[in-house]
């Protein structure tokens, strides 16, 4: 798969051009490809780039497409792999582990409100192909969309093994749930619905909130034994 070797390489697609025949030209120009890619869908969705104008942005010849990719909409599958491959590690570095429950939660709520919204446009295209394309779906939800659930599951399982969350709380299916809600706040509140940014925060903060209580250890839903740092209920 290209976007298995294409992992820790940069490359810069502005004067420079489409990189030279070499040990790592290939990989390079699919990168540069990619990336071109991802600038002209955002700037004219979907249907209306063509892989002209994508080779053009590169600085590549535009049956370097066809031949690495197949079609445009092989270009856009293996864009979407490639980020999935590199999300979770973004996502970690972006989120380092916090002490408390509270602002764990406060991060994973949080942080989606700006990358969201700074790729707004290209999550336009991902959104709209995934409603008429089971393909494009099927990358999103089970590649990228897994790598952030892992993430976040991960992250909650540490708190549940220092304490802090019910044992009883299933993990995965908060993990799914706080995705869902990343989202509706980080997408389609700010891009598509046009709500008061001031304002879908103020909302996400206080969702974030709710859900730390409802699966605290010390709320008054957890098993008897865990309320209260773990002492037994009177």
């Amino acid at each position: 798969m290209v976007t298995d070797s294409l992992a820790g390489q940069e490359h810069d697609i502005g004067a420079a051009g489409c990189p030279e025949r070499g040990k790592h030209g290939k990989l390079l120009r699919q990168r540069a490809l990619m990336e071109a890619a991802t600038a002209v869908f955002a700037e004219h969705g979907y249907d209306a780039a063509t892989t002209r104008a994508v080779a053009e942005r590169a600085g590549c010849s535009e049956g370097l497409i066809h031949r690495y990719f197949g079609s445009k909409r092989g270009l856009l599958l293996a864009l979407l792999d490639e980020k999935a491959e590199r999300f979770a590690e973004q996502m970690r570095a972006a989120l380092p582990d916090r002490a408390s429950l509270d602002e764990e939660l406060a991060q994973l709520f949080l942080w989606p409100l700006e990358s969201m919204w700074e790729q707004r446009d290209f999550m336009r295209v991902c959104v709209s192909r995934a409603s008429i394309d089971p393909e494009v779906g099927h990358v999103i939800g089970h590649h990228l969309n897994a790598r952030r659930v892992e993430v976040i599951a991960e992250k909650l399982r540490r708190h549940q093994a220092a304490g802090r969350v019910r044992s009883d709380v299933d993990i995965d299916a908060i993990a799914y749930a706080i995705t869902g809600m990343n989202l509706t706040s980080g997408f389609f509140l700010q891009a598509v619905f046009d709500l008061d940014r001031d304002e879908v925060r103020r909302m996400t903060e206080q969702t974030a909130r709710v859900i730390a209580r409802g699966i605290a250890a010390d709320c008054a839903g957890a098993p008897a034994g865990e309320r209260d740092g773990g002492r037994k209920a009177d």
